[in-house]
C-alpha cells in the first residue's frame, strides 16, 4: 500500500517552469508600482516646483512692483533688535480715481473749488518699533502743522511731499530729529481697493456721524456699533474733519482706529488662505503702494504685523504737539490757516522717542487734563492788581494743545504777607495731581494739603517774587484695551 504521507515526486522542470512564471508575474506586478510611484512622485515634485515657482515669481514680481528704487534711505539699524522708525504716508493723489470716482469720494475740488493736482500728505504718521520689548509709539502729524521744510521754506507739512518722498523724508528728519528707516506710501485710490479687496472692515462707532457734505460720510442712529465700511465709504470716514468737534484731532483718532481693524484683517490668516484675497491684494499693491528701495515684503509684513492689535501694554499713539489752527501771512501776502506748532513740547516727545522712552512719561507733569481744573488764585501779596495778572500768566502757562485750566475765582488772600506761593488742594480724588500739575508751572510753589473754597479744586495764594514757566505736557491719545469695546459695539 502506498504511503499517503510520502510526497509525490516533483518534476524537476515543470517546477521551474512554474517558479518561473510566478517570478515573472511579481516583477511585472512591482514593475508597474515601481513606475506608478516614479509617476506620482514626479507629479509631486513638479507640482511643488510649480508652486515655489510660482511663489517665487509672486514674491518676486510684487517686491518688484511696490519698491521705488530713487527712495534709497540707507540707513538701516545697526543690529536686528535695535529700535527703527517707520514713515506711513497716505496721499491724496487722485491717480487711479476716474472724476465721477472722486466727485463721489467727496475728492474732486480743494476748498474754493480749485481742481487738485500733485499729491500731499494727507496722512503722516512716524512709528517707533522696539524689536526687543514689541512697544510701539506712532505720531501723528497734523497735515496742516506749519513747519520749515526740507528746502528751507515754510510751509504746511502736509505739501512738502509735492515736491518727491525724499524731500517729505527729510522735512520728517529735520523737524523731529530722528531718522526714518521706513517707508511705506498708499494713494486714495490704493487705500480704497485695499479695503475692498480684504472684503472690507468693520470698525466701532459708538455715536452717529452726521452728514458731511465734504466727505460724503454719514452713520445714522439705527447704524451705530460697529459698522461694515467697503472701500469708498472708508475713504469718507478716514478723510472726514469738518463734522466733529475736535477737527482734525478727531479724524487723526479715526484714522487710528481704523488702520488697526484694516491691518488686522490684512494680516490674518483667513486673508493669506484666501488666493482669491491675496490675488485681489497684490493688483491692488503693485498698482498703488509704494515702499523705500530697501524694505522688501517680508519687513514690510512684519511691521504690519506689530500694528495687528494696538493693546495700550504695549502701543502709545500721540499726535505731534501744537497750539491749535492759527492763520498766517505767507511770504507772498497770503493768509492761510495752518496749525501752530509747539517747539518746546515737541522737542520733549522727540528726545523721548530717540532715547526709547514713554514721551508720556518724560513730560514731569501728571497726565491730567488741564481743562479739568477748576483754580481759585488769590492775592496774599497786598498790592493790588496781583492776583488778576497771576491768574492770566498762569492760564497762559498751563495751555496745551487742547485746553488749559479754568480759573474759577479771582479774590484777596486771607492775609497779605506771603512770602512764597501756596498751591493748596483739598483731599481726596485727583486733586494732589491737580495741584502738582498748577504747581509745575510756579517755580519755588509749596504744595499742601488743606481746605478750598467750594467749587474749587486747587487754591493759589500768589506770595512775593510770583512767576510762572510754560508747562509742557504731552497726552496720549485714548486707546481702549483689546475688547473694552462700548456696549453698543458689542452686542
Amino acid at each position: 500500500m502506498r504511503n499517503p504521507f510520502k510526497k509525490k515526486p516533483v518534476d524537476p522542470l515543470a517546477s521551474g517552469m512554474f517558479r518561473s512564471v510566478r517570478t515573472r508575474e511579481r516583477r511585472r506586478r512591482f514593475a508597474f508600482l515601481r513606475r506608478k510611484w516614479v509617476v506620482v512622485t514626479a507629479a509631486v515634485v513638479l507640482l511643488v516646483g510649480g508652486l515655489g515657482g510660482y511663489g517665487l515669481w509672486f514674491y518676486y514680481s510684487l517686491q518688484g512692483d511696490i519698491q521705488d528704487e530713487d527712495t534709497v534711505l540707507d540707513n538701516p539699524p545697526e543690529h536686528e533688535d535695535d529700535p527703527f522708525n517707520v514713515l506711513l504716508v497716505g496721499s491724496d493723489s487722485r491717480e487711479g480715481l476716474t472724476e465721477e470716482e472722486q466727485q463721489r469720494l467727496g475728492a474732486d475740488d480743494q476748498e474754493g473749488g480749485v481742481a487738485i493736482t500733485g499729491e500731499r500728505a494727507d496722512t503722516l504718521i512716524l512709528a517707533h518699533i522696539d524689536p526687543e520689548t514689541t512697544r510701539v509709539t506712532m505720531v501723528q502729524f497734523p497735515r496742516d502743522l506749519y513747519v520749515e521744510r526740507a528746502d528751507g521754506t515754510m510751509g504746511r507739512i502736509n505739501d512738502a511731499l509735492q515736491d518727491g518722498r525724499r524731500h517729505l523724508i527729510q522735512t520728517v528728519e529735520n523737524v523731529t530729529g530722528l531718522e526714518v528707516n521706513h517707508y511705506a506710501q498708499v494713494n486714495i485710490a490704493g487705500f480704497r481697493d485695499l479695503v475692498d479687496a480684504i472684503g472690507g472692515v468693520e470698525v466701532c462707532v459708538p455715536e452717529p456721524i452726521p452728514f458731511d457734505p465734504a466727505t460724503g460720510i454719514e452713520v445714522t442712529e439705527d447704524e451705530i456699533g460697529m459698522v461694515h465700511f467697503d472701500g469708498d465709504r472708508a475713504v469718507r470716514f478716514v478723510r472726514s474733519r469738518k463734522v466733529f468737534g475736535e477737527g482734525d484731532l478727531a479724524r487723526i483718532q479715526n484714522q487710528q482706529k481704523f488702520l488697526a481693524a484694516a491691518i488686522n484683517k490684512i494680516t490674518s490668516p483667513a486673508t493669506f488662505l484666501s488666493l482669491g484675497k491675496v490675488l485681489r491684494l497684490k493688483d491692488v499693491a503693485g498698482g498703488h503702494l509704494v515702499v523705500d528701495r530697501d524694505t522688501d515684503l517680508r519687513e514690510l509684513y512684519r511691521i504690519l504685523q506689530r500694528f495687528r492689535a494696538f493693546d495700550p501694554d504695549d502701543y502709545e499713539a500721540y499726535t505731534v504737539p501744537n497750539l491749535g489752527p492759527a492763520e498766517i501771512t505767507t511770504s507772498s501776502g497770503v493768509e492761510v490757516s495752518v496749525v501752530e506748532p509747539d517747539p518746546e513740547a515737541m522737542q520733549v516727545m522727540f528726545d523721548a522717542i530717540a532715547g526709547n522712552e514713554s514721551p508720556a512719561s518724560a513730560d514731569a507733569v501728571p497726565d491730567i487734563d488741564p481743562g479739568t481744573i477748576r483754580v481759585g488764585v488769590y492775592n496774599g501779596t497786598g498790592r493790588e492788581g496781583v492776583a488778576s495778572q497771576a491768574a492770566d500768566e498762569l492760564v497762559a502757562a498751563t495751555r496745551t494743545q487742547s485746553s488749559t485750566i479754568e480759573v474759577a475765582e479771582v479774590a484777596n488772600a486771607d492775609r497779605s504777607n506771603y512770602a512764597s506761593t501756596v498751591v493748596r488742594y483739598r483731599p481726596g480724588g485727583e486733586a494732589e495731581q491737580m495741584a502738582e500739575y498748577v504747581a509745575a508751572a510756579i517755580p519755588g510753589a509749596r504744595v499742601e494739603e488743606g481746605r478750598t473754597p467750594l467749587g474749587i479744586d486747587v487754591e493759589v495764594v500768589v506770595g512775593r517774587g510770583f512767576e510762572t514757566e510754560r508747562i509742557v505736557q504731552i497726552l496720549p491719545i485714548p486707546i481702549p484695551a483689546p475688547g473694552d469695546l462700548p456696549e453698543v459695539c458689542r452686542a
